[in-house]
This record gives C-alpha cells, structure tokens and sequence, in this order.
C-alpha cells in the first residue's frame, strides 16, 4: 500500500505556507457542515471562512502519457462535496501542486465539463518536498503497473 507522508507533508506546506502567504491569514483543514446534516474535512478552510480549497499533488498523467482519469474522478468527487455546504464559500479552489493536473483540469473546463466557478491555484512546492512527492508516486505507480511474469517451461 503507498505511503502517503510525502502528501500530507505537502498538503501541510501548502496550507501553512503558500495559502498563508498569498491570502494573509492561516488555513487548516476543518470539517464543515454539509446540507444533509453531516461533515466533510475540507483540505483548506481560511481563518474567516471565505475561502475553502481542495489540495491535490497528484499528477494529471500516466505514464504511458494518457489523462489519470482516476485522479480527475476524485478531484470531481471532492467538488461534490462543496456543492453540499451548508454555508457556501465566497471562493472555491482546487490547489495543485503538478502542473499536469491543472492542464487536465482547464482542459476539462474548456469541453465543458468540470465547473467554472472553481478558481484553479497552482503551488510550487520546497525542492525537498517536491523530492519526496515524486517519489512516493513512482513508488504507487509501480504498486499498480501490471507486472509481466516470466514463465520458467
């Protein structure tokens, strides 16, 4: 199973650093509450409420260099859940950390496909971090690559 501390410590940079620093107040990931009376812990959530952001590092492709459909569905699986927000956001944002899901994600905006109103931010993370996140997602890709077993006759 893929280790994910590489993520959580970008997610956490993220939050704590790029958001910080382009909005002027703190974010932490907080639960909301949601229409049909439960919760959901939003990635990012600004100290004044204004502002809440889905973060992703995930990358927007394959290695064969086709569209991570897999990726996109769970980005359109976290947007679901701001359309289910008791009290709605000024603004809603999808961070990302790979510049390849954004590509994806304004790709899929242009046909029409995923919602307008979803403000895109694009983060560059520290040299050491972006280190660790690439290679804990070629450590998960190979997880999941179909492997070729040499049979001995």
């Amino acid at each position: 199973m893929a280790d994910t501390k590489a993520q959580n410590e970008a997610e956490f940079w993220i939050r704590r650093h790029a958001l910080q620093e382009q909005f002027g107040q703190q974010f932490t990931k907080r639960s909301l509450v949601l229409t049909t009376g439960g919760e959901f812990s939003f990635d990012a959530v600004s100290e004044d409420g204004k502002i809440v952001a889905a973060i992703s590092t995930s990358v927007g492709t394959r290695p064969g260099g086709k569209d991570a459909t897999a990726k996109l569905l769970k980005i359109r699986s976290d947007v679901l859940w701001f359309y289910m927000l008791e009290r709605v956001p000024e603004r809603k944002m999808l961070v990302f950390s790979e510049q390849s899901m954004v590509d994806l994600v304004e790709k899929e905006k242009k046909k029409g496909r995923f919602p307008l109103e979803f403000e895109i931010l694009k983060v560059e993370l520290p040299s050491d971090i972006a280190v660790k996140v690439a290679e804990s997602q070629r450590i998960a890709s190979e997880e999941v690559s179909p492997k070729t077993h040499k049979h001995k006759d």
